[in-house]
């Protein structure tokens, strides 16, 4: 029991002689982290350069951290969005208050260009014309057809170049050519829906549609607008197209001031009728012809000419006979 009583002597006086000098060879660094306005920043990382002690500031800034004595201690305070700060401490020992403040971080972007295709212009859609010659229509293209593909517009049946939007009436619809409003858009009357359109698709160049929340420009229609354009042209050009529904010729011409467009177009049902298991003698045949020329007087000044002839031809019904 002597032996064991003098080794806990020893260990206790060797404690006492180490752990002040353990206490002496530390330094402790206290403080509080702000911003520019005063307010504690959270989450800041708070560490000694060269070593890996280190620490994080609380939710109201304040951070302690202690390091081994040295002729200087570099202080290193960091944290996203801020600029890093660094403090040198010469001849640190005991417990050092070290309050800091940071800057907010600001970079200067090198300029960045975005350049992209606009195929939208506010609520308007621009649609290919491109896709008249692959729409689903028995006449060969039109772009009422085309429109008929697009949520929200049903066509009352596949003859007809009339149009509904979200349930309207087809006469609550706007169209537009070359922006002049054009009220009988279909050349039908009542009974007669197998007609054609007045937009001839050979001579169109683009193409706008919106179902709703366009600009009051356009006038107080209450389904949709239907905005064509056609083209100008700046060469020869000219197409030929037939089917058993008809058949339509375009040609036009342009130079750098002066361009002309023609189309002729002509339409019969009788092929698509004859096939009905209600038989009459009814034989509606369509023909129109139209015409748009341009001439630019000045780079500012240009004067336009858009003609349209139609007529209609048929025959009274004289009875039926139902297969």
């Amino acid at each position: 029991m002597s032996i064991l009583r003098h080794i806990i002597i020893c260990i206790l006086l060797i404690s006492g002689i180490l752990l002040p000098v353990i206490a002496v060879g530390q330094v402790k660094v206290h403080g509080k982290i702000t911003d520019t306005k005063g307010g504690p920043i959270e989450f800041a990382t708070v560490r000694i350069e060269g070593t890996a002690v280190g620490t994080t500031s609380g939710s109201d800034g304040d951070y302690s951290l202690s390091c081994a004595m040295s002729d200087t201690i570099t202080i290193i305070f960091s944290c996203i969005g801020y600029r890093e700060e660094k403090r040198r401490l010469v001849g640190a020992s005991g417990e050092v208050a070290l309050n800091m403040r940071m800057q907010f971080d600001s970079e200067m972007l090198q300029q960045v260009e975005v350049a992209e295709l606009k195929k939208q212009t506010g609520s308007i859609a621009i649609i290919d014309a491109s896709q008249l010659r692959s729409s689903p229509d028995v006449s060969g293209g039109s772009v009422e057809s085309l429109i008929t593909t697009m949520a929200g517009v049903n066509s009352s049946n596949e003859m007809s170049s009339q149009y509904s939007v979200r349930g309207g009436s087809y006469d609550e619809n706007s169209v537009y050519i070359n922006d002049i409003e054009i009220y009988r858009p279909q050349l039908v009357s009542a009974g007669q829906q197998e007609g054609m359109s007045i937009v001839n698709p050979d001579l169109v160049g683009s193409i706008g549609f919106s179902t709703g929340g366009y600009p009051a420009e356009y006038g107080d229609k209450m389904s949709s607008v239907l905005d064509i354009t056609y083209r100008e042209l700046d060469s020869f050009e000219g197409s030929l197209t037939g089917s058993l529904m008809g058949g339509a010729l375009s040609l036009g011409q342009g130079s750098n001031r002066f361009s002309q467009l023609h189309g002729v177009r002509y339409k019969s049902a009788s092929s698509l009728l004859s096939s009905m298991d209600t038989k009459g003698e009814y034989d509606p045949r369509y023909f129109d012809y139209q015409t748009f020329l341009t001439y630019k007087f000045s780079d500012r000044l240009k004067g336009s000419f858009l003609g349209n002839i139609s007529l209609l031809s048929t025959k009274k019904w004289t009875g039926l006979k139902i297969k």
